[in-house]
């Protein structure tokens, strides 16, 4: 994790976006092609160089600073002009700014990484709705990483400092170190059709829900489950089959909901009886 070839990052929680400024035209879509300015109208006040573009990450941040995922969701999922205009007060976003793909018309993407830094830096100001992402060293990366899980944020990305910038590919070259949340839970339910497990924690001496686990466990763990289900069924409807929840299961995940839900639950492992393993 720490290593001179490499810059740090703080990874932010928000929604991955491309920002320019082409033919005195702002715009800017999602990493999966989504236009979306119009959701966001704060951002169509930014002033950028002419033929340019930017890639970062757009958030809402709480009462403590720490990007809000579920704040910049609520924006983005919102259509409706009138509701928009009212979130911008209430959930007002910030463009964290950490690559320059274009320069004034320039193709920046061939330059190695620490050069379009440069570029970034001398052409590119804070403003309103705007700022530049911070870096480190990278032999400061485990120091760094310790600090912000300490502070319950959700990891660094290490990029090497010659990497160019690869358009639709995910790079070795930047690589995400998570600072995944740990849990205790039950497994109360299968979801019939789509895989998916229905999860509880205990409190109080009592189960309560905590979520769903969508991403599929290898397929003998999923047999195994499988085949105790009918055993330990206590109902059923057209979508799920309701277990005692007799089955403990470590998952890892990227914290909690608002709504006290686990937040994209994977499974880890089985637990039995003498396992001990606080919920993070």
């Amino acid at each position: 994790m720490s290593d001179d070839s490499y810059i740090c990052e703080l990874k932010l929680d928000g929604i991955r976006l491309i920002l320019s400024n082409v033919d005195g035209k702002l715009q800017c879509w999602t990493r999966h092609g989504t236009p979306c300015l119009d959701r966001f109208p704060e951002l169509s006040r930014l002033h950028l160089p002419p033929d340019t573009i930017l890639d970062g990450e757009l958030i809402v941040t709480d009462e403590k600073g720490h990007p809000d995922f579920e704040a910049i969701m609520k924006r983005f999922q919102t259509t409706n002009p009138r509701k928009m205009e009212s979130l911008v007060d209430s959930y007002p976003v910030e463009y964290c700014v950490f690559d320059l793909l274009w320069l004034k018309g320039e193709d920046l993407t061939r330059l190695p990484l620490m050069e379009r830094k440069v570029l970034l830096e001398e052409h590119i100001q804070d403003q309103d709705h705007l700022a530049l992402v911070r870096w480190i060293p990278g032999e400061q990366g485990r120091i760094f990483f310790n600090l912000i899980s300490e502070q319950g944020l959700e990891g660094i990305v290490m990029k090497r400092k010659e990497s160019i910038y690869q358009i639709g590919k995910r790079s070795h070259d930047w690589l995400k170190v998570i600072n995944y949340h740990y849990h205790d839970v039950r497994l109360t339910g299968l979801r019939k059709g789509e895989f998916g497990w229905l999860i509880g924690i205990e409190e109080s001496g009592r189960i309560r829900s905590a979520g769903l686990i969508e991403f599929p466990p290898p397929p003998d763990v999923r047999k195994a489950v499988w085949s105790i289900a009918e055993q330990g069924k206590i109902r059923e409807d057209k979508d799920f089959i309701y277990l005692d929840p007799q089955i403990r299961m470590k998952v890892k995940s990227r914290g909690w909901t608002k709504r006290g839900m686990i937040r994209l639950p994977v499974f880890q492992e089985f637990l039995f009886e003498g396992d001990h393993h606080a919920a993070g």
